[in-house]
């Protein structure tokens, strides 16, 4: 989710800034084009919560399940992505794992609807490609980048500014699925090659993406790299929405660590100090909470459960949970933890000090940026470390009641329009007031219909 999150909550913010000269445009098989009316009222409904989010699974009954489905795919004219398919079908067949036949017939009707409702849409305007215009500035999401690095053949005019939220995949191998790895060096080959900016998302990140670009491309041009902190943003688009509790932990005392279950994140480590510290701490120890989807290369993680299945008395896995549910969460732990070997900046961890929770980080450089070097660090191999410090977070109220006045003091949340105001502003995007009088570039028109300044960004 976090990736989404962020790209949600930018959009959101240039959409309510009227002093802006933008329009929006979506990448579809290496060709880029602006997005219809249909499209862009759905992308605002969407990021403004005027329509159902799909998220989670469904606890709802069928039928309004199928009706909430049905919104969306209205909305939306048909124009929504595959991942919105296995998502929606996830929801209607309550699969997390998005396995098995109900899930797959879902996902076969979700796709005939959408056909459907794409034949009565507005005709997309094919004939301006604006990655060729190179009169505007282009931001690029990440799937647009995907979609643009494996297909695009046309040479790119557009000054095009893309966000980098880490290089792992460059830099350690070993932790992402082969598949991904290659994927990721196309990425970042095309990033080097077409990108005028690549916008980082933490110091750290910035460190290693400049060391990729100056070994692969010592005497070639190189993209401008700059930093532009994250927020977490989940409390902030929370506001005037009630938490939804997890009814399993009701009246639970427990820790939580929000983060997809892969090899990077580290999750062996907290199952050997849960199964060591259980008999010696007993009822004091809180269970574990351990919410995401199930990832790559977690075969150690899965036998050691299996050798230990004590361990299901303290261990509790959650997937597909919605927003106000990662909320109350956030709000009912005793503490978080976020052992992971590696990080670009560790979203999870912000999110804990955004609701005011301590949380207990590893040595990865990004996650004390994240948490403002405000939280106990532990090294991620070290587990007599962790053991220790479980034990004081499990014991020791005071020492908690004095992180937590830390967070409470000294911890400054990075807002929604302070990380877009940030990016907009590396881009060098005036507002429509400051560009006056320049005519139109290339027949383009702002979001919200009135005429756009020239030189959009997009």
């Amino acid at each position: 989710m976090g990736i989404p999150r962020v790209e949600s909550a930018l959009i959101r913010q240039v959409l309510r800034r009227k002093d802006l000269n933008v329009v929006f445009y979506r990448v579809d098989r290496g060709k880029s084009r602006l997005l219809t009316g249909t499209e862009l009222r759905y992308l605002e409904a969407l990021v403004e919560r005027r329509i159902p989010y799909i998220e989670g699974v469904g606890s709802s009954s069928y039928w309004s399940r199928i009706k909430t489905v049905y919104q969306v795919v209205r909305a939306s004219g048909g124009s929504t992505g595959r991942e919105l398919d296995r998502v929606a079908a996830g929801y209607l067949a309550n699969r997390a794992d998005r396995k098995g036949l109900h899930f797959e017939l879902a996902k076969f009707g979700i796709r005939i609807g959408k056909l459907g409702f794409g034949m009565r849409a507005d005709r997309r305007d094919r004939r301006y490609d604006p990655l060729a215009d190179p009169t505007v500035k282009c931001f690029l999401s990440n799937v647009g980048l995907h979609a643009l690095a494996a297909h695009r053949q046309a040479q790119v005019q557009a000054n095009i500014t893309a966000i980098l939220h880490d290089t792992i995949p460059l830099d350690m191998p070993r932790f992402v699925d082969k598949g991904h790895a290659a994927s990721f060096v196309r990425d970042f080959q095309w990033m080097r090659e077409w990108c005028r900016q690549l916008v980082c998302v933490s110091e750290y990140s910035a460190r290693t993406t400049r060391k990729g670009v100056e070994a692969a491309s010592p005497d070639a041009p190189r993209p401008t790299i700059s930093v532009n902190r994250l927020g977490s943003f989940l409390r902030e688009g929370m506001e005037g929405r009630p938490a939804e509790p997890v009814a399993q932990l009701v009246g639970s005392n427990f820790a939580v660590y929000c983060s997809t279950i892969e090899i990077r994140k580290n999750h062996i480590t907290l199952l050997r100090v849960w199964q060591r510290l259980m008999p010696l701490l007993g009822e004091r120890m809180p269970k574990l909470v351990l919410c995401g989807r199930w990832g790559w290369m977690v075969e150690e993680t899965k036998q050691y459960l299996a050798d230990h299945p004590e361990l299901a008395e303290k261990v509790c896995f959650l997937s597909g949970i919605s927003d106000p549910q990662l909320a109350w969460l956030y709000q009912n732990a005793r503490f978080g933890v976020f052992p992971s070997v590696a990080e670009g900046w560790g979203l999870g961890a912000a999110e804990c000090l955004d609701f005011g929770l301590p949380v207990l980080v590893s040595d990865a450089d990004a996650l004390s940026e994240a948490t403002q070097g405000l939280m106990p660090v532990i090294p991620a191999a070290d587990l007599e470390g962790w053991v220790a410090a479980i034990v004081r977070a499990a014991t020791d109220d005071a020492w908690l009641a004095a992180l937590r006045a830390v967070i409470a003091e000294r911890y400054r949340p990075i807002s929604e329009l302070e990380f877009a105001s940030g990016l907009l502003s590396l881009m060098g995007v005036p507002p429509v007031s400051a560009v006056e009088g320049i005519p139109l570039a290339s027949g383009l028109r702002r979001n919200d219909g009135e005429a756009a300044a020239a030189s959009p960004a997009i």
